[in-house]
């Protein structure tokens, strides 16, 4: 494990489980193409960049016809030719260019490569493993399917947009969120790349850049990650977000190894997937998972972010994480569940926010200045919101409220002061001698 990882500068590794496979002597001769003329072209090892690669420049007769796109292939060679370079004064040469003329070739189904070495609930152990705390199994999901982002399909180029939220914390949790995403990928990835990108977007020049690197489609799949609040100036260069990235109560660790290598082998492997999903599936799924979001939705006034097109991206980014290449209906229930409890939680934010404007410490600036509430407050604040919407209580006793929340959590005394602080803050309406509460609609 390294910091600043780069897979371009890779001589000694480490690589992922497929590359190693690939880079092995009986598969010298395999890759997938990557053209430098019209007759030409290399083998990479890894579809994402050129690193590593076959050592050959491979030379196609005119009586051999490879499609431009055909992927991962074998090549079987004719003739192998080398250019010995002797430089001056030396006793010694090495090979200059290195060249083979193609005499056939075939495909080779990525099916076969070898899978990741970890598995799936080690992945998103991995990913959130710098966070110390409740770290729920939810937060390293939703991290994961932005991460692994979508391939591109008939809905345009691929990826997914997520939105960061930070119920409890501060904004200092969002920055730490973005260092923790980076120390995830590899810096190639994080800038200029054909295949793919991920774009952390925290002030509105981010946002413009982000916007024109999407129409302009420099990569197959850009990732992204709203990191603040835009403006309502920004609606000209607004993309749409399908996940959001909902920080738990936990604190940031920060990692002095950097990059794990089995999180890269994961990631790699997922990245080359290409899940297919039937046209039937597809609108079953998509029926399925906006009734589930709008089920959520049934005590709230708010609409539904997803469309058809959102449900697709999920669905394909959720496969990859399930490291499958085919969604079927025996997946339904629990991509269906997934989503339900990832959906649930965004929801019940989206109010706050929308009238906050704010991404952390929600619901904060709905209050003056000086009426700053502490996060304790605000914890006590969604609790009461969640019971008031899930058991469909007018008043909350304050009984009631105490048992929700654990005495390991919230003390007696903080309790008491986070339920007048949000009396006085014009939150909660207090009844009975501060025995009962009632939710303000704002």
């Amino acid at each position: 494990m390294v910091k600043k990882f780069s897979l371009i500068n890779r001589e000694t590794g480490p690589w992922s489980n497929y590359e190693s496979f690939l880079m092995k002597d009986e598969n010298i001769h395999v890759g997938w193409m990557e053209w430098t003329s019209n007759n030409t072209f290399r083998l990479n090892k890894n579809p994402l960049i050129k690193n590593p690669q076959s050592p050959y420049i491979y030379v196609i007769p005119q009586e051999v016809n490879i499609p431009i796109n055909e992927g991962l292939i074998r090549v079987n060679p004719e003739k192998i030719k080398k250019d010995v370079e002797i430089p001056n004064k030396k006793m010694y040469g090495t090979y200059s260019n290195k060249f083979c003329i193609v005499d056939k070739y075939e495909p080779v189904d990525i099916n076969k490569l070898p899978k990741p070495y970890i598995s799936k609930d080690e992945f998103l152990y991995k990913i959130t493993d710098n966070w110390v705390g409740d770290v729920q199994k939810q937060f390293s999901k939703e991290i994961a399917i932005n991460i692994l982002s979508c391939p591109k399909s008939n809905y345009g180029i691929g990826g997914i947009g997520a939105q960061s939220l930070c119920p409890y914390g501060g904004k200092q949790e969002l920055i730490f969120l973005n260092s923790s995403l980076k120390n995830i990928l590899p810096n190639d990835f994080l800038n200029k790349n054909k295949k793919y990108m991920y774009k952390p977007i925290k002030t509105e020049r981010d946002l413009r850049f982000a916007n024109s690197d999407i129409n302009k489609n420099i990569a197959d799949e850009i990732s992204y990650n709203y990191l603040y609040t835009p403006s309502p100036q920004s609606k000209l260069y607004l993309i749409p977000t399908q996940i959001p990235l909902i920080i738990p109560e936990v604190f940031y660790k920060p990692d002095r190894w950097g990059l794990d290598r089995d999180v890269l082998d994961y990631q790699l492997s997922a990245l080359l997937l290409n899940p297919y999903i039937e046209e039937n599936t597809q609108k079953n799924l998509i029926n399925i998972i906006t009734k589930t979001a709008q089920d959520i939705l049934m005590k709230s006034n708010i609409q539904a972010l997803l469309d058809n097109t959102g449900v697709i991206r999920l669905a394909k980014a959720w496969c990859r994480l399930e490291y499958k290449q085919k969604i079927d209906e025996n997946d339904f229930i629990r991509m269906k569940n997934d989503f339900q409890g990832i959906f649930k939680e965004y929801y019940d934010m989206i109010e706050d926010t929308d009238t906050s404007g704010r991404t952390y410490n929600i619901p904060l600036t709905r209050t003056f200045d000086a009426m700053r509430l502490s996060i304790i407050a605000n914890k006590i604040y969604r609790y009461m919101k969640q019971i008031q919407r899930t058991q469909g209580y007018k008043k909350i006793s304050k009984e009631i409220i105490r048992n929700e929340l654990p005495v390991k959590e919230i003390s007696n005394y903080d309790l008491n002061k986070g339920l007048r602080d949000l009396v006085n803050a014009g939150f909660l309406l207090t009844y009975k001698n501060y025995s009962e509460f009632e939710l303000v609609n704002k």
